[in-house]
C-alpha cells in the first residue's frame, strides 16, 4: 500500500508539474470586474524568509522523532497495505504549514503549504481545484463565478472569483497571471495575497545525526535547501520544469537519489526547497513514461 501511495503522489505532482507550463487554451467568456489598482487594500509583494521546525526534519529519519521535534500533529491519515504503512501528519498552525509523511516508520516527504490552503474548511466541489492550476481549467470545473474581480496592483494582476453553490459555503479562488495561487472559504480579499514565506536555510547537521545518515545520503535533505545543494548531491535531475509562483522562478524536479533506481521527487521556489518525497519502489523509468 505505501508503495502504491507513493507512486501516486508523484505521479500527481508530475501531471501538477505539466499543466504548470501547458498554455491555456481556450478562455471562457466571463464577466470581470476591472480595477485599475487596490493599493488601499493589497500589501506590496513581498517573500519572507522564517524558521520552521520543519527544517530539522530529514528524509530517513525516524518517524519516532517527527512528534519530539513538532508536537503532536492536528490530523493524522494512515494507509497499510501489503507494501508496508503510510502516516501522513498535518500541522497547520505552524509558521509554514507543513504536512509530514511516514513510510514504514521512516520520513519519506516533507510539505510546506506556502500557499496557506486549508482544504478540510473547503466545500467539496472546490478541492479538484489546486495550485497551478490555469484559468481555463478552473472554469471547466467550477462553471461561471458568481463574481470575477481583476486588480491591477503593484504591477501584478490579481484575478479574484467568487463561486456560490446552495447550502454550501463560497469560495474565493485567487489566480495571478491566469493560474490558481490560492483558494479560501468567504468573499474576503486577502491583503497579503501577493506575497509568502519561505523556510530559512537548515541549520548544519548534529555530528550524531551525521554519522548516522552517512549510509543513506538522502537523509541530509531538509527543506530550505537550495536547488545547488540538492543537486551536489545527486547529479543532474531526470525530469524538470520550470514555472513561476506569484512572478517567483519555481522549479520541479525529479532525481534518481540511489544506484538501486530510487528516485526523489523536489519543489523549490525562489531555490530554496519546499517540498520533497520518496518516489517508492517503482522504477524511475515507468513513472517517466506514465505507467
Amino acid at each position: 500500500m505505501a508503495r502504491h501511495v507513493s507512486l501516486l503522489l508523484v505521479a500527481t505532482m508530475i501531471m501538477l508539474a505539466v499543466n504548470l507550463v501547458s498554455s491555456a487554451t481556450a478562455q471562457e467568456s466571463a464577466s470581470v470586474e476591472v480595477e485599475t489598482s487596490r493599493h488601499d487594500i493589497l500589501l506590496p509583494p513581498r517573500v519572507d524568509r522564517v524558521g520552521v521546525p520543519a527544517s530539522l526534519l530529514y528524509w530517513g529519519m525516524p518517524g519516532a522523532d517527527v512528534e519530539r521535534i513538532m508536537g503532536l500533529s492536528a490530523e493524522v491519515q494512515a494507509y497499510e497495505g501489503a507494501g508496508g504503512n503510510v502516516r501522513v501528519l498535518s500541522y497547520p498552525t505552524e509558521s509554514i504549514a507543513t504536512i509530514v509523511s511516514i513510510s514504514n516508520g521512516r520520513i519519506s516527504g516533507v510539505r510546506l503549504d506556502i500557499a496557506g490552503i486549508d482544504e478540510r474548511t473547503l466545500p467539496p466541489h472546490s478541492r479538484a481545484v489546486w495550485l497551478g492550476m490555469d484559468r481555463a481549467t478552473v472554469l471547466r470545473i467550477l462553471g461561471l463565478p458568481t463574481d470575477d474581480q481583476l486588480h491591477d496592483s503593484f504591477g501584478m494582476k490579481l484575478e479574484h472569483m467568487i463561486f456560490e453553490r446552495p447550502a454550501q459555503r463560497d469560495v474565493s479562488i485567487f489566480l495571478i497571471g491566469g493560474r490558481v495561487v490560492n483558494k479560501k472559504v468567504g468573499r474576503e480579499l486577502p491583503s497579503d495575497i501577493l506575497g509568502f514565506s519561505l523556510p530559512l536555510p537548515p541549520k548544519a547537521p548534529h555530528e550524531e545525526t551525521d554519522a548516522r545518515s552517512a549510509e543513506r545520503s538522502e537523509r541530509y535533505v531538509r527543506v530550505g535547501m537550495t536547488i545547488s545543494e540538492i543537486q551536489a548531491l545527486f547529479g543532474t535531475p531526470k525530469h524538470m520544469v520550470d514555472y513561476t509562483f506569484k512572478r517567483r522562478p519555481a522549479n520541479y524536479r525529479i532525481y534518481q537519489t540511489n544506484e538501486d533506481g530510487s528516485f526523489g521527487s523536489f519543489t523549490f521556489v525562489d531555490g530554496v526547497l519546499i517540498e520533497f518525497a520518496g518516489g517508492g519502489g517503482t522504477p524511475l523509468s515507468q513513472v517517466l513514461d506514465g505507467h
